[in-house]
């Protein structure tokens, strides 16, 4: 671990145990789980998971805790019994710098070693594979927000190559959330080349792989977006509240990450594009920082829209952001939390308005994938304690009427993002929970199961590793064929 800012010391007591987030995992593992409760026969399958798991080479250490090479981590369920396996994505950059014994490559959080003349025009990037996964074809594909995905073998979790998406000469930062139409098997990418003017490529593929749409738009103002909404008929594009100055990252100064500045007076924009070609428009929107979407449906002359929105973004941005404090064996507060959100857009009036479904702390949330763009009545969501940036806890919340069931953990565990897993042959939103908690006590992860009508009953089993997990963002579940 990085040692502590200068005159601050390491953090004592009972938050001392985040700090595993941010420790890599260095070994590539494989071995059975020792597991409690009943795990259902009928569940079968592998839950993937995505996040940084290498954090530090040759005495450097990155910036961020979300920023780190990428590695996959799988859970095999099989007969009630599970199984651990995990793998680096060995991209470009992950092969060259493990060759070197050292990093060479500039991330969005850290800048290249070697000084600014390394540094110049942001410096050279390549993508870590760490944020997050997509099923296509057989393959995982591994996206970060640089380049092309990268595809393993679910199987082994052997790295295989980039997975080519739109033209082949074509290489935009593709979006690491993509959307997955259940009825038609449509697959929706959103990429961006985060130069002046904003250019925005929308490919969609069929359930066959083929090309179906290739949209190329230009976004009214240069700023920053993680993830879109995407219906039957429409991509809506969120652009939050900031300003991108490049400047400092273009003269070698600092990394990318800096050039993001919070401007909430500029307002969010809902940039919405017809998938039939026609054109795309702009409706001015509150402000507020977005991670993660939850879904997007169409109703009438309406697109209902759901999201978690923060009033700031201060866990990411700004002098001293949470993500990266823990980098540096320091725990801060947070005072702004993710609250659950909804935007109604008219698409005659072409207004919007937006209204809070639950002013609880919340992140990480998922749907029943059979809902994806169509409408749906259950989101489930991880949640925090006042203050904490990590999240304790899980609910499951009604997004038309606001009610809510919840399960808290204790004050010493970290539950991540719960993954929607269908039970077979069941009806919408019957299914279970899937989530990774860390025990800072104890100092090693768990897999949790919930069954997803009853989230305030708790875990109904569970399956217990031998060691902590670095930090984790993003889960996709693939059952067995």
């Amino acid at each position: 671990m990085a040692a502590a800012r200068s005159g601050t010391a390491p953090p004592q007591g009972e938050n001392a145990w985040v700090l595993k987030l941010a420790q890599s995992l260095r070994e590539e593992l494989a071995y059975d789980l020792t597991t409690r409760g009943r795990w259902p026969a009928e569940l079968l399958g592998t839950l993937f998971r995505a996040g940084p798991g290498l954090f530090e080479r040759n005495g450097m250490r990155k910036k961020i805790v979300s920023d780190g090479d990428g590695m996959v981590r799988a859970y095999d369920i099989l007969d009630g019994q599970v199984s651990f396996r995990s793998a680096y994505v060995r991209t470009t950059k992950f092969r060259e710098e493990e060759a070197l014994g050292r990093f060479k490559y500039a991330t969005w959080s850290t800048r290249a070693p070697g000084g600014i003349l390394r540094n110049l025009g942001g410096g050279k990037c390549r993508s870590q594979a760490n944020a997050a996964l997509s099923l296509r074809h057989g393959k995982i594909l591994a996206f970060d927000e640089i380049g092309l995905p990268w595809a393993l073998d679910p199987n082994r979790l052997r790295t295989i190559s980039r997975y080519q998406i739109g033209g082949p000469t074509d290489r935009p930062a593709f979006k690491t959330r993509t959307k997955l139409n259940p009825l038609t098997g449509d697959w929706t990418v959103v990429g961006n080349d985060y130069v002046e003017p904003l250019k925005v490529r929308i490919v969609t593929e069929n359930a066959h792989g083929k090309l179906k749409s290739e949209l190329d738009v230009v976004l009214p103002r240069k700023t920053y977006f993680r993830d879109f909404f995407a219906t039957p008929h429409y991509v809506v594009i969120g652009m939050t509240a900031v300003r991108i100055k490049t400047l400092r990252a273009a003269l070698g100064l600092a990394p990318i990450l800096d050039s993001v500045r919070w401007a909430p007076e500029d307002g969010n924009i809902a940039f919405v594009v017809p998938r039939n070609g026609d054109d795309p428009f702009a409706i001015e929107a509150p402000p507020s920082w977005v991670f993660h979407n939850i879904n997007a449906y169409e109703m009438g002359d309406e697109i209902v829209a759901d999201f978690v929105g923060y009033d700031s973004p201060e866990w990411l941005l700004g002098d001293d952001p949470a993500l990266g404090a823990v980098m540096e064996d320091r725990i801060n507060t947070v005072s702004v939390q993710g609250t659950v959100r909804r935007w109604r857009i008219n698409l005659k009036t072409r207004t919007l308005d937006e209204e809070t479904i639950h002013d609880g702390a919340h992140e990480y949330p998922t749907i029943d994938p059979l809902r994806a763009g169509l409408p749906y009545q259950q989101a489930y969501l991880a949640t925090a304690r006042p203050g904490q940036w990590w999240t304790s806890g899980v609910a499951r919340i009604d997004v038309d009427s606001g009610n809510r069931d919840t399960y808290e953990a204790q004050s010493t565990q970290c539950l991540g993002e719960p993954v929607f897993v269908p039970r077979q042959g069941g009806g919408t939103d019957e299914g279970w929970l899937l989530v990774e908690e860390l025990d800072g006590r104890s100092g090693v992860n768990s897999l949790l199961l919930f069954d997803a009508a009853r989230v305030s009953a708790g875990p109904i089993a569970e399956a217990n590793l031998q060691h902590a997990l670095p930090i984790s963002f993003q889960g996709v579940w693939m059952p067995l064929p």
